[in-house]
């Protein structure tokens, strides 16, 4: 099929940068209490996006990176239900991207055994 290389490296990409910002949210999660607090964060669906219009070698490339976020000083409020909603989305978007891939695989298993 047409384009299937390059949807595969997309969703391939997006599972690892939704992994690096659950692994970001867990630990701005950790450390929030801590003095000097500075999130982090994972924004790379617009880079994606990009990459994916120039092909498959351009998804490849993509290099996925944490940033600094915002620092908070000793009394800043610190927003945890943000945090977690953040983290429930995060989570949300990987079950339905795995669940995506999942149901891609099972009609290509069919189609090649011919059931």
């Amino acid at each position: 099929m047409s384009g299937q290389p390059l949807a595969m490296a997309v969703a391939a990409k997006a599972l690892d940068g939704l992994a690096m910002r659950m692994a970001a949210i867990a630990g701005n999660l950790a450390n929030a209490a801590s003095p000097n607090f500075r999130a982090t964060r994972v924004e790379f669906e617009q880079a994606l996006q990009a990459a994916a219009r120039r092909g498959e070698d351009a998804v490849a490339r993509l290099k996925l990176d944490y940033q600094a976020g915002e620092a908070f000083a000793p009394g800043d409020e610190r927003r945890m239900d943000l945090m977690l909603a953040d983290a429930a989305q995060t989570a949300s978007r990987y079950a339905a991207l795995v669940d995506l891939l999942g149901r891609r695989f099972s009609i290509q298993q069919a189609t090649i055994g011919g059931q």
